[in-house]
């Protein structure tokens, strides 16, 4: 296996390990909110194929970013990655609620640590991904 694939391979696993760490982070307290208060939990009304198309676009960017074999935008990548599968599953793991718990509630804005990680994701995604650019500019003329 050459290096480059074993670099992608590596920041890809990454990006998966952070997904997961970031959607059980947020299916854990939402969880625990829903045991604690029930059915008076808020909830955002998202509808399913929206929810599914950000799933699935922040897949296929995650892929993409694996690609870039850096350490950094792995990991927020799959920070923005985890946010959007914890709301997706959400979805699936109470589907007597009429959408995604949204436990938190700040300013009068409900919301949950999956709208947290990916806001966060993709503040600090930009700066990174600048950074990465300026250190790495002979990197961005490699073929794909």
């Amino acid at each position: 296996m050459k290096a480059q694939n074993r670099g992608v391979l590596g920041s890809l696993a990454l990006v998966a390990g952070t997904a997961g760490a970031v959607a059980g982070l947020d299916l854990v307290q939402k969880a625990f909110s829903i045991s604690e208060r029930g059915s008076a939990v808020l909830v955002h009304a998202r509808p399913a194929p929206y929810v599914v198309v950000v799933a699935a676009a922040a897949l296929v960017w995650a892929v993409v970013l694996a690609r870039v074999r850096a350490t950094s935008i792995a990991v927020v990548g799959g920070v923005v990655l985890g946010g959007a599968i914890g709301n997706l599953a959400s979805l699936a793991l109470w589907p007597s609620l009429a959408g995604v718990p949204d436990p938190l509630v700040a300013g009068g804005v409900a919301f949950n640590l999956a709208d947290v990680f990916v806001a966060i994701g993709f503040v600090v995604l930009l700066p990174t991904t600048a950074l990465f650019a300026l250190k790495n500019r002979e990197r961005l003329f490699e073929p794909v």
